[in-house]
């Protein structure tokens, strides 16, 4: 080794040093911002705040127009008309759609409570058109030919059978009754099963009229009907007796 480089090696370990230097004091500038222009604190995930990323990749709040609002009070609407409708009876009663919008249509074009309509026709006929008793009542409501005539003196048997004619019948019956016994819905339902001579005569005697059937009709505990039994009626909707 000669002596030219063993003098020379003093003077690079001096280059070395201060290089060194200064490259660790670059990399911490660049990592480390200044104390004045730190506005946040906060980590980094190359070179971008991790929080600014998370709010970047944060999805844009929504916000509801007029329109929607108005649409949501339209189908809420309809949900509460379905839930008290002829889609409701169909399904707690297991009956064809078609009947129950009959049977809820006849009821309040006459004036009576849909709720007892569906009970009524239950107990009667289990929601049979063709239904034909020991005693010679006809149809969903089991009317008498007598009765049905009283309404309508043209009525046939196949008359008194038809759906439309029998239901509207039966219920303007039913309502006419609870009128006469000033809104008692059992001793107008008894009337309906029994006649309203039979309970009327029972009535001055003293004696219950009560045979079972306003049971039947109204239920017990949880299930008996607590409404009136009439509601306003509904007119001009194309039904009519025939």
């Amino acid at each position: 080794m000669g002596k030219t480089e063993t003098m020379l090696r003093p003077r690079r370990r001096a280059f070395r040093r201060p290089a060194s230097a200064a490259l660790c004091a670059a990399m911490l500038a660049a990592t480390v911002a200044p104390a004045g222009s730190q506005q946040e604190r906060g980590p980094r995930l190359a070179g971008v705040r991790v929080d600014s990323a998370r709010a970047a990749q944060r999805p844009p709040e929504r916000t509801f127009s007029r329109e929607f609002w108005s649409w949501l009070r339209d189908e809420a609407r309809r949900f509460r008309e379905l839930n008290g409708g002829p889609f409701a009876f169909a399904l707690r009663y297991r009956i064809d759609g078609d009947l129950a919008r009959e049977i809820h249509q006849a009821a309040r074009e006459e004036g009576i409570d849909p709720e007892l309509a569906f009970r009524l026709v239950r107990v009667e006929s289990a929601f049979n058109p063709r239904a034909r008793s020991r005693v010679g009542a006809l149809g969903l409501t089991q009317l008498m030919p007598g009765t049905a005539r009283w309404f309508d003196r043209t009525l046939t048997r196949e008359g008194i059978l038809a759906p439309r004619t029998n239901l509207r019948v039966g219920f303007r019956y039913l309502h006419g009754l609870i009128d006469k016994y000033d809104g008692d819905l059992q001793l107008a339902l008894l009337a309906y099963n029994r006649g309203d001579g039979a309970v009327d005569r029972d009535l001055r005697r003293g004696r219950n009229p009560e045979n079972g059937y306003s049971r039947m009709v109204l239920g017990a505990g949880f299930d008996r009907y607590s409404g009136s039994g009439v509601v306003t009626a509904v007119r001009g909707t194309g039904y009519g007796v025939r």
